[in-house]
């Protein structure tokens, strides 16, 4: 099994991820680390893990390609049947793959097992999966719940979260790669889609456990690119039918969404009217990624339609409403966006 880790200016995150990936005895085989030009040395650690331990392999791409451009970048490499993709502020318990692999090789309709991300140094969950709304927002499901809380067994979910997941190398071949169109930002909405559209599923396994630095946050560089990014997978993956059907939906969303930038401030305000700046300006990238989707040879529109949700946690739209200051999470120097 090979594992991909994407680091951008991950200081001493990357040497912590790769510590918990390679004291695991399991059936990982491979380690491949992307770094997108980070530019701060922090890719140094592993260099020097690839030194002591023959799995690890260090690919250095000569500008930021985003998660999913450093993930299509090795792509090519990986010669096992499923592949993991982690963040860099991800660390892994014993253990964490058997589970994820025992449910893939269950049944050839799954196409991604996710872990149960905790929240790191607390007993409280970041992310089982995600809850992805109809109108394409992507939440993160049972956020602050515990552990107790979660069923006992693996349960379909409706997205991945891209934090940490394993999907079959195979689907993800065939979907022509992780599509780069969005950067930064709601790529695991994107890839969920896709992956539902193409027949497979998407399951969360309680037992498969990993822990991620995290908490609930929105500046406005974060909205831009989830704003934008949430419009462009819209319009390059539902049939213009389904869109007229969703829109008495998508005007109250877009009411919300507004609010929420009204409540925040000007920078949020400008956030939200350049990502409409954006998607006017990318008509012609967007058209090129609706004629990709549009042309596979299976577009299960019937299994994503019943995948996605209709309600939304209202917790977590509380809590970014209610959000003031700069957020503790700007990575130094703002986003790549």
């Amino acid at each position: 099994m090979t594992a991909v880790v994407v680091n951008y200016r991950s200081g001493e995150h990357l040497r912590r991820c790769l510590d918990t990936l390679l004291a695991d005895s399991g059936p990982l085989s491979r380690v491949i680390v992307v770094d997108n030009a980070s530019g701060d040395g922090s890719h140094l650690s592993a260099l020097e893990a690839a030194t002591h331990d023959s799995r690890v392999t260090v690919r250095m791409a000569d500008h930021n390609l985003g998660l999913a451009g450093g993930v299509n970048l090795v792509l090519g490499e990986v010669e096992t049947p499923y592949l993991a993709v982690l963040n860099p502020d991800v660390t892994v318990r014993l253990g964490w793959l058997d589970p994820l692999i025992e449910v893939m090789e269950s049944s050839p309709t799954m196409g991604v097992a996710c872990p149960v991300v905790m929240r790191a140094g607390t007993q409280f969950i970041n992310s089982a999966g995600q809850t992805i709304h109809v109108t394409g927002f992507g939440f993160n499901r049972l956020l602050n719940r515990r552990l107790s809380d979660l069923a006992d067994h693996p349960i379909e979910v409706s997205g991945l979260h891209g934090a940490a997941f394993l999907i079959r190398t195979d689907l993800l071949r065939g979907l022509g790669g992780w599509d780069e169109t969005g950067f930064l930002y709601h790529e695991d909405v994107a890839l969920s889609w896709d992956v539902l559209l193409a027949g497979s599923s998407i399951v969360c396994v309680p037992e498969a456990l990993v822990d991620h630095d995290y908490h609930l946050t929105m500046y406005p560089e974060k909205l831009y690119l989830l704003e934008r990014n949430r419009w462009s997978l819209l319009l390059s993956h539902l049939r213009w039918g389904r869109l007229a059907l969703l829109f008495p939906l998508l005007v109250p969303a877009e009411v919300m969404v507004w609010g929420l930038c009204l409540v925040r401030g000007r920078g949020f305000l400008g956030a939200k009217a350049r990502s409409y700046r954006w998607l006017v300006g990318n008509a012609d990238r967007i058209r090129a990624w609706r004629s990709r989707v549009m042309s596979r040879a299976v577009y299960d529109t019937g299994h994503l339609n019943s995948a996605t949700r209709w309600g939304v946690p209202i917790d977590q739209l509380l809590g970014i409403g209610g959000e003031r200051g700069r957020s503790t999470r700007v990575p130094p120097g703002g986003l790549p966006t």
